[in-house]
């Protein structure tokens, strides 16, 4: 059994919360184990609804820290009474008021449980995390997990820096720093008047508005990838890129967990992005 909490070693706690839909607790895991195999207790949490499934692809998923590498991991959801949704649009901002209430309960238990988290790292697509822990005094950091050319067009769109299209000029073609000029079918479909999901458009541009609320921004891209628009950006924000994200730890300790990509059948999201023809 443990001993007393003021006989064990306290791990460097990082709480990742995820946007539930694949495409973002697969790029989390990634960093989570990339951290705990340095020697840190990594916690992964997402509402339930994605849980269900991870637990289901892996019955090595634990509340209990488990090891891993030089570190420890551990899984903790929420219930996010998403069964009370009945229009898809509102999914976000009723993710955000439930997850504003109960993420500073998950936080305050792990800090009486011997374990108080030093850092925050979140999915782009629920930037409220960064209000909570600003509320907490407790640093956060955003994952990005698209290019680096992807976070200029909606920092820039943010900003009103460039013209982006509208409703009134729909095929306007957009021109970014470091870029070659973009069609107006080839920037992010959600930064599109035509777009079918605005409550999105709205999240992910939630996590601009609080860009002074992280200590930074870590991008799953690399410097060789995109030397110039890394450089021009981080001029602008602090960026941190640190992809390619599909490598895994080669080195564990002999006591690590198999704690693997967790495979979710059906697809977890339910959002499907259309592809914007091109007109005649």
């Amino acid at each position: 059994m443990p001993g007393p909490i003021s006989n064990r070693i306290v791990l460097p706690h990082i709480f990742l919360v995820s946007y539930p839909a694949q495409g973002h607790v697969n790029p989390l895991l990634r960093i989570g184990k990339i951290l705990a195999s340095k020697g840190l207790l990594v916690t992964l949490s997402a509402p339930n609804t994605i849980g269900d499934k991870i637990r289901k692809s892996n019955k090595s998923i634990s509340e209990e820290p488990t090891p891993y590498g030089d570190g420890m991991i551990r899984f903790e959801f929420f219930d996010d009474e998403s069964q009370h949704i009945t229009v898809p649009d509102e999914h976000a901002a009723h993710l955000e008021k439930i997850g504003k209430q109960k993420l500073p309960i998950m936080l305050q238990k792990n800090a009486e449980q011997g374990r108080p988290v030093c850092c925050l790292i979140y999915s782009c697509f629920i930037p409220w995390v960064a209000e909570v822990g600003e509320s907490l005094r407790i640093p956060s950091a955003p994952l990005w997990v698209q290019s680096a050319a992807c976070f200029s067009a909606y920092y820039h769109y943010y900003h009103k820096l460039v013209q982006f299209p509208t409703e009134s000029q729909p095929e306007l073609d957009v021109q970014l720093p470091c870029m070659p000029l973009l069609k107006y079918d080839e920037i992010p479909s959600f930064l599109h008047p035509w777009t079918q999901y605005p409550s999105i458009t709205d999240s992910i541009l939630g996590m601009f508005k609080h860009l002074d609320k992280n200590c930074c921004v870590l991008m799953e891209s690399f410097q060789e990838l995109e030397n110039e628009e890394i450089n021009y950006m981080s001029k602008l924000c602090p960026i941190k890129p640190i992809g390619p994200l599909f490598r895994y730890p080669t080195e564990k300790s002999a006591g690590s967990a198999k704690v693997d990509q967790p495979i979710l059948w059906p697809a977890v999201s339910s959002i499907e992005v259309p592809t914007i023809q091109r007109g005649n």
